[in-house]
């Protein structure tokens, strides 16, 4: 799953392509109806193939208002592309998208690596700012990288070491705070601590760098471990519009809310105090 589009989701599919190209590529719209639409097929956009030369493999998805952010990996070099495209309604009601923007990623903005028929597991979008000039992205153990539209050109802004490699991260798009999520797995009680960096003042967010030097401890929520696997207590963090808040799924499938209106100012901590972080009702 890519993303959502007028409440439907939008997947990335194996398709049967042409004799020269094989299983390729495909984007798919699946409407209410139970029916689908395809959006975009790799073997019939000759201007990607004959920019890249090769088959993308497009694992990640976002979608803002009517763009569509893809991240993919060229799978003849192992390299990654940024793809930025339009989403469209005609009046028949059906939908097209033209991945019609590109760009290839320097080596070292894509923290994590990626194998053939896997996601890049880590390697999550966290959002737009405001103003919607720039895309940010969690590139793999804590690091986060910001895409200006301009170019889709990502460089890191925040490395894995000064994030202290944490499993997930969450991004306020009102402020450009970044919350990262440290899974200290089953090492201690609670297992789990959440930091807050601010962003700085006065700056764009194309030009945004968190400094560690500013990082505070918010609070240690209890969350449940993984029974099984890796015993992880985070298994990802995302943030909801309508609440104002960052959702956290724990190890058990449990979720919790963050409400970002007492995050924001919230002073920082070294009690644990989980106050502001918030068990949802399983319904």
């Amino acid at each position: 799953v890519l993303g959502l589009f007028d409440y439907c989701p939008v997947l990335a599919e194996t398709a049967s392509g042409t004799a020269e190209f094989g299983e390729t590529a495909s984007i798919v719209l699946r409407v209410s109806d139970g029916s689908s639409q395809t959006l975009w097929r790799q073997d019939e956009d000759a201007q990607l193939l004959e920019a890249f030369g090769g088959m993308l493999c497009c694992t990640q998805g976002f979608f803002s208002k009517e763009r569509c952010f893809v991240l993919a990996c060229l799978q003849a070099d192992m390299s990654y592309v940024l793809l930025e495209g339009v989403l469209q309604k005609h009046d028949d009601s059906s939908h097209s998208l033209n991945l019609n923007k590109w760009a290839r990623q320097d080596d070292g903005v894509i923290i994590c690596t990626h194998d053939r028929g896997e996601s890049f597991a880590g390697v999550e979008f966290l959002g737009t700012d405001l103003a919607e000039t720039a895309v940010f992205m969690h590139v793999g153990n804590g690091a986060v990288a910001i895409f200006p539209l301009n170019t889709l050109k990502g460089r890191l802004c925040l490395s894995e070491e000064d994030s202290g490699r944490c499993s997930s991260v969450g991004y306020d798009p009102l402020t450009a705070g970044i919350y990262l999520f440290l899974d200290l797995f089953s090492q201690c009680e609670p297992p789990c601590k959440v930091y807050r960096i601010r962003a700085p003042e006065c700056v764009a967010a194309v030009d945004l760098n968190y400094d560690r030097s500013s990082m505070q401890l918010i609070c240690k929520p209890n969350f449940e471990v993984e029974r099984y696997g890796e015993h992880a207590c985070v298994l990802g963090v995302a943030y909801d519009f309508l609440t104002d808040c960052l959702i956290a799924l724990d190890g058990e499938h449990g979720f919790w809310s963050l409400p970002l209106k007492d995050a924001r100012s919230q002073e920082a901590t070294e009690e644990g105090d989980d106050t502001h972080l918030e068990d949802l009702p399983e319904d």
